[in-house]
């Protein structure tokens, strides 16, 4: 989990480099986890899930206020 870190600032290049070591991420550690069945070690999983959640709900948050004319009224 080195590459992937949580926080950071809120711009489209952070976002994308977390994205893709996240992913990366899930394919090797969490793949592991759920293949070993170590409860502990998904929990701990869950929760880098939720603050990656977090980041990117910060972001769209962002994003909707500085780019609200493309916001969807209908979503």
């Amino acid at each position: 989990m080195n590459d992937y870190q949580i926080g950071g600032a809120l711009k489209l290049l952070t976002a994308v480099e977390k994205t893709e070591a996240f992913a990366e991420f899930l394919k090797t550690r969490f793949m592991r986890a759920l293949e070993s069945e170590d409860p502990t070690e998904i929990h701990y999983l869950m929760a880098q899930i939720d603050d990656y959640h977090s980041y990117l709900w910060r972001y769209y948050k962002k994003l909707a206020q500085e780019r609200s004319q493309r916001m969807d009224p209908g979503v």
